[in-house]
């Protein structure tokens, strides 16, 4: 039996506007294709949400003056717009861009935002409630939310200005402005706030003044039918990599800065001196992966280390299943870790063994030695021991990879992320209190 199975459909299922940042990577997630994590969660809040009878709404903005609503998530069907639509609006639209252009001004979303508005007025009576993925300088659908008198949630992932600090890629001047204005508008018109981590919340609080009990914290979830140990999956893709006997530790993500892929290779490059047959997998991509290659070659690691570059996600969970060893690297940062990690979750589901960093969220999920291993972050050598440590001990690696998968079942699968979204759901609706969700 599925998840999708596992409980029964609403009798009364919510109409539910969902909002989402950009279109093309929300479609390309639908279809199955490789995108962000993000986007693969937002898949399977999709299907998961429509299993139970609700009814959904899709609002994106696909370009500056082109906007998305439609109930199929694989079909682009266009919204004519009204007053923003005319030639008024036209013209003072491009003259303002002219002007802003000829001063240095770079383009503040203005008017991108009033016609988003436009469109999503057109579509949004008669939903329940509108649910959106905070963008960083998407407005609009606040704007008509409001403007209906529609509940209105923020799913919020990460301070994406600070996050763009963190890449080396700063959102400076007007657009820092700009976007700062977006954020605070969109928090102060939410009903509610849904955050990844306890971490989020507080950073919410602490940073953008959000009242704690306007936000509640909902960890992502796994799909715990398709990650699972899965013993005929394993054996074929070990064959296909030619690494049938080998110890593997998996590693899955973008290399972003936070993933830590150095600290990684330079932990992988001391277990080699003591078990050389160890291998290193990595499943992603990203604008430093060649410089991770690069560095794997420097360290002489490359006839050990295989990069599979990105993958489908439907595709994922037959190298996780291949895995001996999962790791979750994070280095040393001056700000929390509010980010929720995808990949944990599908580690303890397959049952693997884990090693994370103890660093955010992680340290709630991850108990030591119980359900994984934790190492200071940023931390090569103490890496290296925990891998160490689970090479030479099989017996605890299927411990702590049980109790993963245990836990994934009964806190992190998506039947109980959905059950709690639905409580939260209809609390809003009746603008009833949500903090017993």
């Amino acid at each position: 039996m599925t998840q999708d199975n596992n409980i029964a459909k609403e009798k009364h299922g919510m109409r539910i506007a969902l909002g989402v940042p950009e279109w093309k990577p929300f479609r390309d997630a639908m279809e199955g294709k490789p995108a962000d994590a993000t986007y693969v969660l937002q898949r399977h809040l999709v299907k998961r949400l429509k299993n139970r009878g609700h009814r959904l709404t899709f609002v994106a903005p696909k370009s500056l003056d082109d906007f998305v609503l439609t109930a199929d998530p694989v079909q682009d069907v266009p919204v004519r717009r009204t007053w923003t639509a005319g030639s008024m609006f036209n013209i003072a639209s491009k003259s303002a861009w002219w002007m802003q252009k000829l001063a240095g001004i770079p383009y503040l979303n203005f008017f991108f935002n009033y016609r988003y508005m436009d469109a999503c007025l057109k579509v949004l009576p008669g939903h329940d409630i509108v649910y959106e993925r905070n963008g960083l300088y998407n407005s609009g659908l606040a704007m008509a939310s409001r403007k209906l008198g529609l509940p209105y949630i923020v799913f919020f992932e990460a301070d994406q200005i600070m996050e763009l600090d963190t890449m080396g890629k700063p959102v400076t001047g007007l657009l820092r402005w700009r976007a700062k204005q977006i954020l605070r508008y969109n928090l102060n018109v939410a009903d509610c706030i849904v955050c990844v981590s306890e971490e989020g919340r507080e950073h919410l609080h602490t940073e953008w003044k959000v009242p704690m009990q306007k936000m509640v914290v909902f960890p992502n979830a796994v799909d715990v039918e398709k990650f699972k140990p899965n013993p005929a999956t394993r054996a074929a893709i070990r064959k296909s990599l030619n690494f049938e006997t080998n110890p593997i530790v998996l590693f899955l993500g973008n290399f972003f800065h936070w993933h830590d892929v150095p600290t990684l290779l330079s932990a992988f490059s001391l277990v080699l001196k003591s078990y050389p047959a160890t291998r290193l997998v990595l499943v992603g991509d990203g604008e430093h992966r060649s410089e991770m290659e690069k560095r794997a070659d420097d360290l002489g690691l490359l006839h050990a280390v295989r990069f599979i570059g990105i993958v489908p996600h439907p595709e994922v969970p037959k190298y996780v299943a291949a895995a001996d060893i999962a790791v979750v690297p994070y280095p040393s940062m001056q700000q929390k870790m509010w980010l929720s990690p995808l990949k944990l979750f599908e580690y303890m589901a397959s049952g693997n063994a884990v090693v994370a960093s103890a660093v955010g969220q992680i340290n709630q999920v991850i108990q030591d030695r119980r359900n994984g291993l934790l190492v200071p972050p940023g931390d090569s050598a103490a890496l290296a021991d925990a891998l160490t440590t689970l090479i030479e001990n099989p017996d605890l690696r299927y411990a702590l990879g049980t109790r993963a998968r245990y836990d994934a079942e009964s806190k992190y699968s998506w039947d109980h992320y959905i059950i709690r979204l639905e409580h939260l759901f209809k609390a809003i609706i009746a603008r009833q209190p949500f903090d017993f969700i």
